[in-house]
């Protein structure tokens, strides 16, 4: 059983875990009575401020390097007094900062594989960001559902890729692991979906970029209760 919600949950081939291959120098396991959640006060200050930062600079950046446009963010009202799963497809390195830049004022959990926090300088930023490795150890496998369940509860985010891995403006559905949606089911709580799609540059955008532009866009949420 532990198993199998470990690959539920987001652990997936080695081939499909290296799509992008980053200097990983460090080690990195998730250990029994790993702190998931960072509710203390200083890490939290932490990350607020980190998150400011990041608004700060992505919100600009993204729209003016991506041509990042925004549609459906009515649908983020309609979740905003409870805590829910987001799941979005994985296709651009940044698409963190969508969401982050897109749900400025709950808290927010990013679930992800236990590689990214051997990349040096990276590994910080995403913990204060409270990214929350999936343990490749069975037995920490329940505990880290158990604070999955617990975020939820205190009316924060999970935010979770279905894909797992991170394929470069891949414009196809790739299959789901079956994790985010054990957890809302479980917890009875809302699934927000959004997805990004590209679209050919216009305007000036057509002299300066060689990829597609960025449309990421907010689905209704789907109930579980």
């Amino acid at each position: 059983m532990n198993t199998d919600m470990q690959n539920n949950t987001g652990n997936s081939d080695p081939l499909e875990e290296h799509v992008l291959h980053f200097w990983q120098p460090y080690t990195f396991k998730t250990a029994e009575g790993y702190d998931y959640l960072r509710r203390g006060f200083f890490k939290r200050l932490s990350n607020t401020l980190l998150r400011i930062v990041v608004a700060i600079l992505f919100n600009p950046l993204n729209r003016m390097i991506l041509g990042l446009k925004v549609e459906g963010r009515e649908n983020i009202r309609k979740v905003k007094h409870k805590g829910y799963v987001f799941i979005t497809n994985h296709v651009h390195a940044v698409d963190c900062t969508f969401i982050d830049c897109l749900i400025p004022f709950k808290r927010l959990y990013y679930v992800t594989l236990e590689s990214n926090f051997q990349i040096p300088v990276v590994r910080h930023l995403i913990r204060i960001l409270n990214a929350i490795p999936i343990p490749s150890s069975t037995r920490c496998i329940k505990e880290f559902l158990d604070n999955m369940d617990k975020a939820i509860a205190y009316g924060s985010v999970v935010c979770m890729y279905p894909e797992c891995y991170l394929l470069p403006y891949y414009k196809g559905v790739r299959k789901f692991k079956k994790g985010a949606f054990h957890i809302a089911i479980k917890n009875k709580c809302p699934i927000l979906p959004m997805v990004v799609t590209f679209r050919e540059p216009d305007g000036i955008f057509r002299y300066i970029k060689k990829n597609p532009c960025i449309t990421i866009t907010v689905l209704n949420p789907v109930y579980t209760e």
